[in-house]
């Protein structure tokens, strides 16, 4: 059986993994995605919206892994909140896998597009942007559940003291803040990838891989008198 300090390396890395690769992504080959006139851009950097699209198979994995990763511990705190967090990370897996399809398909409507000369009113706008809308709202769609999953661990978190309480704190505090975005994102009363939308996920994003970096080093507080199930 796997223990506790090596369950809390795999779900650091998984985090790291989870985090890490999309903004590197985003920095190198992101560029011909948020392009106004993204058709032309991807058809001419196919490569990069391929190495996009990998990236966020990892990150969807990665992402969905961690909720596996943290279940032994967790359950020995509190089944149902650690069901419930596993079961809205391993969602959105597949949430990033379709969103993955869709840029694929989006790269094959813009090659499309080239070959028939960048026609200035044609069908390939058309499904482009149904695309890009499908894709967009799969992107906002995603936050919910790595939301609803992660505020469950960092109740335990906090409960138990497996990290340090301002640790945990910080965690859901970021995600209320994240919340706000995505709520705001869907009832499209902002851009989720505006400045806004960037600084209100930017402190989740900071906060997880602070706690990567204290799961692989420091690991869990695990109690000398760690109760088998609390609800």
């Amino acid at each position: 059986m796997i223990n506790s300090k090596t369950q809390a390396r795999i779900a650091g890395v998984l985090l790291v993994l989870g985090t890490v690769p999309i903004l590197i992504a985003m920095a190198l080959w992101g560029k011909p995605l948020m392009s106004p006139e993204y058709l032309s851009a991807m058809a001419a950097h196919p490569d990069q919206v391929r190495l996009f699209v990998l990236t966020i198979m990892v990150m969807g994995l990665s992402c969905a892994g961690i909720g596996i990763a943290l279940y032994p511990v967790l359950k020995r705190y509190n089944e149902g909140l650690a069901l419930t967090a596993m079961g809205f990370r391993l969602m959105e897996g597949p949430l990033q896998m379709v969103s993955a399809v869709g840029f694929m398909a989006l790269l094959a409507v813009s090659q499309e597009f080239v070959k028939a000369g960048s026609p200035l009113v044609s069908m390939y706008q058309s499904a482009g942007a149904a695309i890009k809308a499908v894709n967009d709202w799969f992107t906002i769609a995603y936050f919910l559940p790595f939301c609803i999953g992660a505020s469950c661990y960092y109740i335990i978190f906090y409960k138990a003291r497996l990290v340090p309480r301002w640790l945990s704190v910080w965690g859901l505090a970021s995600l209320l803040l994240m919340t706000i975005s995505n709520m705001a994102g869907i009832l499209d009363l902002i851009d989720a990838s505006s400045p806004v939308g960037s600084v209100l996920c930017m402190p989740i994003m900071i906060q997880e891989l602070v706690l990567a970096v204290w799961l692989i080093v420091k690991g869990f507080n695990i109690p000398s008198n760690t109760p088998s199930n609390t609800h």
